[in-house]
């Protein structure tokens, strides 16, 4: 006590002495800065609340100090006085020379720049300590969330020349703890194994290389506790909770023990279900969407799927704004839930105006052809949805968005925002690409898919290669008419060496044209056919070409001039037309060589794939196919230019390509295929992201089954082939196809040729 009343005396001497030297004021005649290196003089002199001709007194030196310290560019200010010259000393704070980050993989280092940069540590600004800490521990942090638990960054300050430092960094990363052991207490309704199975958390599996299960993260975690909670709740158990969650670390850091305790509660069931209602829809329409009934186990997400059911049912009367209130009544000692559904239709809504944005290619036009809700009529969310459909199945869109706005004093009015993303339409390729299929290819090409903004496609392609060389014009206009009838023309040259593409010996030169039109038949189906003229000239091999080949030229001639039509019928409900995951495509096609023609002759395909999600990022897809063809008239059997072939990437992987089927069993030729008028192929496959490469847009990988083979006029299930593997497509920027295939043939007889490793780049025509 008596040493504290020595320093305040103290401290009071001290002040009053102060107070006698600077109490006097005087008129500043000068301003003296010392200590400036990097920071200029102005910068001082402008904060400071005087100048020279002023009167000063030691009052203003308190808030002078306090404004320089506010720049941040001192680390130290103190004033003195000689004469009539005001002497300001200051301490320059140090700025950042460098920044060094090692260590780091996980985390790049670009977004750690970017975070010093936004906490204000950054190169040639002075060094703010305090941020620099709290990035250090959010950088720590972000490994911790990452489960590499012993993870450590270290700070370094190195001086540098002219008041400058270099912060380093140094980040040990250390490794991912792994979860050794996952244990679910509290559970009596379901056993642990059924409960460890709905999570990703868990500890290693046999695929524990391909898979990040054993990997410990804090936000996945919490993703299974909800998936948890909602398995009970979609099971009845309306008190379900999870009581704890205990996560612990070995002594190395190295392991992870998640235990996750849980209150189950009672299983509640359905009771009573009143359904009040304004809307014009009757009572027995809405029951049918209410999916929960009396008497049945309670569920989440049957009440959520009734909720979302019924409040689409209204939007397609043009009610956008309607509201549903359930209300639940819980009957604890029967174990039942009763619910009571209000729904309100709220005010009619119409669409006041379509706003078409993000378009800087397209003409709207284009855009609002394929819209099927119009303005000034009643707001629909089926067709909304259908016209967002219709937008992304476009060529030239990369994706499409539509959001409602209400209109401000209207509230019976809305507009549609159609927000979209055009990819590029105008496509220039010339380059050099590989096939299995074709060998070496040589191409070049022009295509656009959006021809002036206006939807049209036009295209000028050639390619050259050891087996074909073609050349090809084409048109085609979506809406020739308003109706969305359209209509398109080819022009084309092909010379072909079969012999080159792994079948029999001989060559052919083909040149023709036609005009195709397609007639909408609904929003799902169309009808397309075409007319156009062929000529055809066969070159044959006296020592290399078959006795089939020479047979047919002897019969027939080498010159074929054709008028060949088709007509086919199209079913397509898929989301989209690159990668799709949802709906389905059929098309069942008729070609015939036509009256007038010096070879008559049909063909007729069928070809079906569908697509259904697994989750957000995994769909499973089956496709399947089957062709078939005869001659008319005299000579029953097809053309043979117009065979069917299997085997290799777009039909049975794992198999060389055009390999399959019947084959020339002695003579010129011998084992080489020749094809068939029946053709039959079917894949089942499961899409994905590709690992650690999801971001890369464009890219998809694929675990499949095929299935196929060609045969001459009957079917055969034994000689069907069959292959397992994995695939990769990527669409490049500049639009070809790299298709890489890895396939396993499993049941491959002798005489097969198979190929496990198959890749295309280029596209073909």
């Amino acid at each position: 006590m008596i040493k504290k009343g020595i320093q305040l005396s103290l401290a009071s001497c001290l002040f009053a002495v102060s107070q006698g030297v600077w109490a006097a004021s005087f008129v500043l005649q000068d301003i003296e800065i010392k200590g400036l290196e990097r920071v200029a003089a102005g910068t001082v002199l402008s904060n400071l609340s005087i100048g020279v001709g002023d009167t000063y007194d030691d009052r203003m030196s308190a808030r002078m100090v306090s404004s320089l310290y506010k720049t941040g560019l001192f680390d130290d200010v103190s004033f003195a006085k000689r004469g009539n010259i005001l002497v300001v000393n200051v301490k320059e704070r140090a700025a950042v020379g460098e920044i060094n980050i090692s260590g780091n993989h996980v985390i790049e280092k670009k977004p750690i720049l970017a975070a010093l940069k936004r906490a204000g540590v950054a190169q040639g600004r002075p060094l703010n300590k305090a941020a620099l800490v709290r990035i250090q521990h959010e950088i720590k942090q972000q490994y911790l969330a990452r489960g590499n638990y012993s993870a450590d960054v270290q700070v370094q300050l190195q001086p540098l020349s002219r008041n400058r430092l270099a912060v380093n960094l140094k980040i040990k990363e250390g490794k991912v703890a792994r979860i050794k052991k996952v244990r679910i207490s509290g559970n009596k309704a379901f056993p642990e194994s059924t409960l460890k199975a709905l999570l990703e958390t868990g500890s290693a599996s046999s695929l524990s290389f391909f898979s990040s299960r054993d990997k410990y993260s804090k936000q996945k975690l919490v993703g299974d506790l909800d998936k948890l909670t909602a398995f009970y709740k979609d099971r009845g158990y309306l008190n379900f909770e999870v009581s704890s969650t205990q996560v612990s670390l070995s002594k190395d850091k190295r392991s992870v023990f998640v235990n996750i305790n849980l209150h189950e509660g009672d299983q509640y069931r359905v009771g009573k279900i009143n359904l009040a209602s304004n809307s014009t829809l009757s009572q027995q329409s809405l029951r049918r969407l209410i999916h929960l009934k009396q008497g049945q186990v309670f569920s989440q997400r049957l009440l959520a799927k009734t909720r979302k059911d019924l409040k689409s049912q209204v939007g397609k009367e043009g009610f956008a704004f309607s509201k549903l209130a359930i209300i639940p009544q819980v009957d604890e000692v029967r174990k039942i839930v009763n619910l009571s559904f209000q729904l309100d239709k709220g005010q009619r809504t119409y669409v006041r105006r379509i706003n078409i944005r993000g378009n800087y290619r397209s003409k709207d036009e284009v855009f609002r052809r394929e819209m099927r809700q119009l303005e000034s009529s009643w707001y629909s969310k089926d067709k909304v949805e259908r016209s967002k459909i219709r937008i992304q199945r476009l060529p030239f869109v990369e994706s499409v968005n539509i959001s409602a706005s209400p209109v401000a004093g209207a509230r019976d009015q809305i507009d549609l925002d159609v927000t979209v993303k055009e990819r590029s339409s105008n496509q220039f390729t010339a380059g050099v690409g590989y096939s299995q299929n074709e060998g070496l290819l040589f191409n070049i090409g022009l295509t656009q898919n959006n021809f002036m903004g206006t939807g049209k496609s036009l295209s000028i392609a050639a390619e050259n290669s050891a087996s074909k060389k073609n050349l090809r014009l084409s048109y085609n206009n979506p809406y020739h008419t308003k109706d969305g009838v359209g209509r398109g023309f080819n022009v084309f040259y092909n010379k072909t060496n079969a012999a080159e593409a792994d079948i029999t010996d001989y060559q052919s030169d083909a040149y023709g044209a036609d005009v195709n039109y397609t007639i909408p038949l609904g929003e799902d189906n169309s009808l397309r056919f075409s007319v156009g003229g062929e000529h055809r000239k066969i070159k044959t091999s006296v020592a290399n070409t078959p006795d089939y080949i020479k047979q047919f030229v002897t019969d027939h001639g080498d010159t074929y001039n054709q008028l060949l039509g088709s007509v086919s019928y199209i079913h397509d409900t898929r989301n989209r037309s690159l990668f799709p995951n949802k709906g389905q495509r059929q098309s069942l096609s008729l070609q015939l060589g036509l009256p007038g023609s010096d070879l008559q002759f049909y063909k007729l395909r069928y070809r079906a794939s569908v697509y259904q999600p697994l989750t957000d990022d995994i769909t499973f897809a089956v496709k399947a196919g089957v062709s078939y063809g005869r001659g008319i008239g005299k000579n029953k059997d097809l053309p043979f230019y117009e065979n069917f072939y299997a085997g290799g990437i777009g039909s049975v992987r794992g198999y060389d390509h055009n390999s399959l089927g019947p084959k020339v069993l002695s003579g010129a030729g011998k084992g080489d295929s020749i094809g068939g008028n029946l053709s039959t192929t079917v894949t089942a496959e499961v899409q994905f992201p590709m690992p650690f490469l999801s971001d890369v847009k464009g890219l998809k990988a694929s675990a499949f089954v095929d299935g196929g083979n060609v045969f001459n006029d009957k079917f055969d299930s034994a000689e069907m082939r069959y292959s397992a593997g994995l695939s990769a497509t990527w669409m490049t920027p500049l639009g070809v196809p790299l298709t890489v295939s890895y396939a396993k043939p499993l049941n491959a007889k002798d005489g097969d040729e198979t190929s496990k490793v198959q890749f295309s780049l280029g596209a073909t025509f």
